[in-house]
Formats: C-alpha cells, sequence, structure tokens
C-alpha cells in the first residue's frame, strides 16, 4: 500500500485540472472559431468570397462585427447603423443600465 503524502496527491489534482482547462479550452476556442467564419460567411452573403475576407484582413474592408468574445458575452454587439447614422454611442437600454449599476457597485 503506497502512503499518502502531499505528493501522492498533488500529481493526479495538477494532472486533472490540467486536462479539465485543455478540454474547456479547446472546445471555447472551437465554438469561437465556428461563430467568426459563419459571421464572415453571412458579411459575404452566405458564401466565403476570398477576395473579401483578403480586404478585410488587409484593412480595406470592415470586419462583420467586433470579434472581442468576452465584450459580446457581458454587452452583446454594438449596433453599427446607429454609429454609421451618428443616433446615440451604439449601445442599447439594458447595455446602459448595465454600466450604471456596475459603477454604483465600484463607487463606495
Amino acid at each position: 500500500m503506497a502512503k499518502l503524502n502531499a505528493r501522492t496527491i498533488t500529481a493526479p489534482l495538477v494532472a486533472f485540472t490540467m486536462a479539465g482547462l485543455l478540454f474547456i479550452y479547446s472546445r471555447s476556442s472551437i465554438k469561437a472559431a465556428k461563430r467568426n467564419a459563419e459571421r464572415h460567411r453571412m458579411a459575404d452573403g452566405g458564401q466565403i468570397c476570398w477576395q473579401n475576407e483578403n480586404q478585410r484582413r488587409h484593412g480595406k474592408r470592415e470586419v462583420p462585427e467586433n470579434q472581442d468574445t468576452l465584450r459580446q458575452l457581458v454587452f452583446g454587439t454594438e449596433n453599427k447603423l446607429e454609429k454609421v447614422l451618428g443616433k446615440g454611442p451604439g449601445r442599447s437600454q439594458e447595455q446602459e443600465k448595465f454600466r450604471e449599476d456596475l459603477g454604483k457597485k465600484r463607487d463606495p
């Protein structure tokens, strides 16, 4: 029977934690890549146009949406029509309320 000490407990725990983190990271990055590819397909009319994609990567064409996934999860996507027309900062009322509530929590 093996003796129970810190080394016999820590090594399997660390290995299990690393495997879990790697699994979660790989799944989330695959999903993000699929969402990003779908956005680019929809921006091109349902099928990827490599010429448009090349122009996007070199700054000659606008990217379909902001690619910051954490920001999209918290605040949602920005309304680009309002930005183009100049009708406000491009945030919804829900986003403004969330930001106000967040500011109240920070200020004691």
